[in-house]
């Protein structure tokens, strides 16, 4: 049966209502899996996304068949006590592009293993853009860390407690609320953080031109450096970053969706 010109309309309006409802504009910058990105061999770490953003092994990280529950078959996790990545590219993350893209997106799977090192800070990275951007751990010798996204190595925006031994699955984003980069290079917005599926913690943060200033790319378990310097002691699983962030529907928004595949089911069964 061929679709008339109602119910194509009906379909496009559908369609457009998902799109606005679930945010599928993202923009992939890199996205890792193992051992599909890095077997273990070699010093290419293959990027799986359309971002094209490869990476290169620093010192000597491992994979572990240590996952976390939600892993698919046959996938494993990167120990980078001993080694990590950074990637080839630089300014992925650049305040005109985010500006553009409306945020950016970090989404994670992490093991701490519990070691505490006083140097740096009691600092140690898990994805980290710059050396400014970072979803890093400040960790204490009483047993536990606090997981915190801190901005312009500066402003710990967002902080909580992990424990060590145990996976957490983490999505930061950070919404531009529509700003643009301001005179000083600067661009404001609103930064959440969403741990293991839970409400998400969230507050204002102002992403700076130091990002920008230093050029340098995304380290993945390790400061965004030509060296392993400051890294993660554990495990990571599946790290992916983007531009854009994911949209959480409004009620009513959904209600539209469902209106309007409604009509078109109505309209189906009248044909």
């Amino acid at each position: 049966m061929q679709m008339t010109s109602t119910k194509k309309c009906l379909v496009v309006i559908a369609a457009a209502a998902l799109t606005a409802a679930y945010g599928w504009a993202q923009t992939p910058i890199l996205s890792y899996s193992f051992p599909a990105s890095w077997d273990g061999t070699g010093t290419v770490v293959t990027d799986l996304s359309a971002g094209d953003n490869n990476g290169s092994i620093k010192v000597t990280p491992s994979l572990s068949p240590t996952v976390p529950s939600w892993a698919a078959m046959g996938t494993q996790s990167l120990n980078t006590s001993g080694g990590s990545i950074l990637t080839d590219n630089t300014l992925q993350l650049n305040n005109a592009a985010v500006a553009a893209a409306g945020g950016f997106s970090y989404d994670v799977s992490f093991l701490w293993d519990g070691t505490h090192r006083s140097n740096w800070g009691s600092v140690q990275k898990i994805l980290d853009y710059a050396g400014t951007e970072s979803l890093q751990l400040v960790t204490s010798d009483g047993g536990q860390a606090n997981l915190i996204m801190r901005f312009d190595d500066s402003q710990d925006v967002l902080s909580t407690v992990i424990l060590p031994d145990t996976w957490y699955s983490v999505s930061v984003q950070f919404d531009t609320q529509g700003n643009t980069v301001d005179g000083n290079g600067d661009l404001a917005g609103v930064v959440s953080m969403a741990i293991n599926g839970g409400s998400p913690l969230s507050a204002a943060a102002t992403k700076t031109k130091k990002g920008d200033d230093l050029v340098r790319g995304i380290g993945i378990g390790q400061l965004a450096l030509a060296n392993h310097l400051v890294y993660l002691d554990g495990l990571i699983y599946d790290p992916s970053v983007s531009l854009g962030v994911t949209v959480i529907p409004e009620p009513t928004t959904l209600s539209l969706v469902g209106l309007g595949g409604l009509l078109l089911f109505i309209r189906r069964k009248k044909a």
